[in-house]
């Protein structure tokens, strides 16, 4: 039988050194910050006399955090959470350090510093999202007249504007935006105060430590503060859905740097050249966007592989192990949409290439049918079978003339159409086509304008929601260690 104590070599060898480089990483500031906020809670509550609260507060405030990032395992302390310990213990009486730890546990410790560095996370990403999102809006704005061709199934389809298929990014990455700041609003609750899983019999004010540490309210339920984790698995689900987006957006634009579309040109400082080709212009940049964003997707799987049938309650599998793939899914997922940002900002495009191919392989014909439709009276599925007809006696020539469209009426319809030849160019001009679809949603300039000025404005609002978490932060950050200060003094 073995008469080894815990923790055992092998177990700070493989788990406790490992922890704690992780915890010197994320965490230190977030100690100190719970420390603060719950010492001054027992002080407020009565919990701690007036000197007790002072000796710790100083005590604390004392610890440099700086010093703690040189210093390797050397298994005198459990954690981060001991080595805190000792260095207060240090630095006032044993009894009265013992006491700061009055009415809490390491689980409500643990899962309120989790929150505390996972929302920061999760702001960065919401701006950089609105970077770019604000750079697809740049980009539209100066394109409701330029003709693109758009494609489905990969291929030339129908003619849309360069406007139009911005909006489009930038309407997706408007609902991304608003998954984060929902997942964002969800985390922001305190779970200090729920002890190991029931709370505690002190009169602790969990409302006040909230407020504290710039949390919009106390979690509720006591058993949930400490089992739950959808905290990170919507942040992370949030993520995903963006990083799904921002790979499909970054495959267009890769496409449109290819020689063979060349509609792209990307700024200097975001293409490389070759070591041995001397003409290359290789688009790494979104390369690299595609490769850190797969990477940043496979780690939210990770981690949703890792938790997802563990038990509901206090569990290893979701704390210090698991949280820094936590931070580096939205770290690395923040590193692909802020490169994708900056990448685009510059870009120009070719414009007359665009508008050539939004006239060529017959992609306006659809509204040659549905003209055909307005004028002649007929069904679509006959005014189409006019039109295939046409489109396959002129695929040698690559355009329909007036009278290969007359032949195909004739042969359909048994007659010609009463459309005169210049009803005709009209109905397969690509600025008529993209003009015509004031559709809500489409493609046509006075569309894109209305949809431009409503996704900009929900756009300013989704910054301000920013600017204000950020603030909101910021100042309760402030406030915590003004009153240590005022404490201390």
């Amino acid at each position: 039988m073995s008469t080894e104590k815990f923790p055992a070599q092998n177990y700070k060898d493989n788990v406790l050194h490992d922890c704690f480089e992780d915890a010197k990483k994320y965490f230190l500031k977030a100690y100190q910050d719970v420390d603060y906020a719950h010492g001054v809670m027992l002080g407020e509550q009565g919990i701690l006399t007036e000197d007790e609260l002072k000796t710790l507060m100083r005590a604390v405030r004392d610890i440099d955090l700086g010093s703690f990032e040189g210093r390797t395992y050397d298994g005198t302390f459990e954690d981060v959470f001991f080595l805190f310990q000792q260095e207060i213990t240090k630095r006032c009486d044993p009894d009265v350090a013992g006491k700061l730890h009055t009415a809490r546990s390491r689980n409500d410790i643990d899962v309120t510093i989790y929150r505390l560095v996972l929302r920061l996370d999760a702001l960065r990403l919401i701006a950089s999202a609105n970077e770019l999102r604000k750079v697809f809006l740049d980009l539209a704005a100066v394109h409701h007249e330029t003709l693109i061709p758009a494609y489905t199934h990969t291929q030339p389809a129908q003619p849309s504007t360069l406007a139009h298929f911005l909006l489009s990014m930038a309407e997706n990455l408007g609902r991304d935006v608003r998954r984060l700041q929902s997942a964002y609003d969800n985390m922001n609750y305190c779970p200090l105060g729920a002890g190991a899983i029931t709370t505690t019999g002190f009169p602790i004010d969990r409302h006040r430590v909230a407020e504290l540490l710039g949390f919009t309210a106390p979690t509720v339920n006591s058993y949930g503060s400490i089992a739950s984790i959808d905290y990170f698995t919507e942040l992370l689900g949030a993520t995903a859905a963006l990083l799904v987006n921002i790979g499909k957006f970054a495959q267009e634009f890769l496409l449109m740097a290819m020689q063979e579309f060349d509609v792209i040109r990307l700024p200097d400082g975001y293409v490389q050249g070759s070591s041995i080709m001397p003409q290359k212009r290789n688009p790494v940049a979104l390369e690299h966007i595609r490769a850190i964003g797969s990477k940043a997707l496979g780690q939210t799987l990770g981690v949703f592989t890792s938790v997802h049938n563990t038990p509901f309650g206090d569990i290893n599998d979701v704390e210090d192990d698991l949280q820094p793939l936590i931070y580096s899914a939205v770290r690395d997922a923040n590193r692909a949409v802020s490169l994708f940002a900056g990448t685009l900002k510059s870009a120009t495009f070719k414009l007359e290439t665009l508008e050539r191919r939004a006239e060529e392989n017959f992609i306006t014909v659809t509204e040659l049918a549905d003209t055909i439709v307005r004028t002649e009276k007929v069904s679509f599925r006959v005014a189409h079978k006019i039109v295939g007809t046409a489109v396959k006696q002129s695929l040698e020539s690559k355009e329909i003339s007036y009278e290969v469209l007359q032949s195909a009426a004739e042969e359909v319809l048994g007659r010609r159409l009463s459309m005169s030849e210049s009803d005709v160019a009209k109905a397969l001009s690509a600025e008529n086509f993209v003009a015509v679809r004031t559709i809500y949603g489409g493609p046509a300039p006075s569309e894109t304008r209305r949809a431009h000025a409503v996704e900009a404005e929900m756009a300013s609002r989704e910054r301000e929601w920013l600017n204000e978490k950020i603030s909101a932060l910021a100042k309760a950050e402030k406030n915590l260690y003004a009153t240590v200060d005022r404490l201390v003094a």
